[in-house]
C-alpha cells in the first residue's frame, strides 16, 4: 500500500480513482476481518433478497412489472457504484449467485409465514437469518414456524439428570 501511494500524484484524480477500484490502498486480510466481510456479504445479500420479495409482491399488480424486473437484473449486471465502491474500498464482492440464493430464501419464507413473521426477523440480530439459513431455508422456516426439532440422545440426558432432583446443578 505504502508503494501505491508513494509512487502516486495526490493531484492526479484519476490515479486515485484507479487505486480505489483496483484494490491497491487494501491492505491484506486478518482472519477477523474475513469473518466480518462474509457477515457484511450475507447481511447485504439477506438485504437485496428481501427487497426483491418485498418489491415482486407489491409490484404484483403493475402492468410494467417484468419491465421492473429486467431493468433490476440489468443493473445488477453491470454492477451498481455503491458495490464497485465497496469493492474498492474494503474488498466486499456482491456475488449475484448469493443475492439469488437469499431471494429465494425470503421467497419460501414468504410463501410459508406470514408477512409479518418474515419480517420479524429483522428486530434483532440475534434471531436474523445467517449464511446457513440461506443454504437451508427449511430450517430457518420450522424455526420461525415454532416446529421444533425432536430430541436428540443429549436432550434426553439432560431432561434425566432433571427429572432425577428437579434441579439442573443438584441444589
Amino acid at each position: 500500500m505504502r508503494a501505491a501511494m508513494s509512487d502516486i500524484d495526490l493531484s492526479d484524480a484519476e490515479a486515485l480513482r484507479r487505486l480505489v477500484s483496483d484494490g491497491s490502498l487494501i491492505p491484506p486480510k486478518t482472519d477477523d476481518q474475513v469473518i466480518a466481510l462474509t457477515r457484511i456479504e450475507t447481511l447485504l445479500a439477506l438485504i437485496e433478497g428481501w427487497v426483491d420479495v418485498v418489491a415482486d409482491n407489491a409490484a404484483h399488480r403493475l402492468p410494467s412489472r417484468h419491465a421492473i424486473a429486467e431493468m433490476v437484473i440489468r443493473n445488477r449486471a453491470v454492477g451498481r457504484p455503491g458495490e464497485k465502491a465497496l469493492a474498492g474500498l474494503i474488498g466486499i464482492d456482491a456475488r449475484p449467485r448469493r443475492l439469488r440464493e437469499a431471494a429465494s430464501m425470503w421467497r419460501a419464507l414468504d410463501a410459508a409465514v406470514s408477512a409479518e413473521e418474515r419480517d420479524s426477523v429483522w428486530a434483532h440480530p440475534d434471531v436474523m437469518p445467517t449464511s446457513d439459513d440461506i443454504d437451508d431455508p427449511a430450517a430457518l422456516i420450522s424455526r420461525l414456524s415454532g416446529h421444533v426439532a425432536p430430541p436428540d440422545a443429549m436432550d434426553d440426558a439432560i431432561r434425566r439428570l432433571i427429572d432425577e432432583d428437579g434441579t439442573v446443578d443438584g441444589n
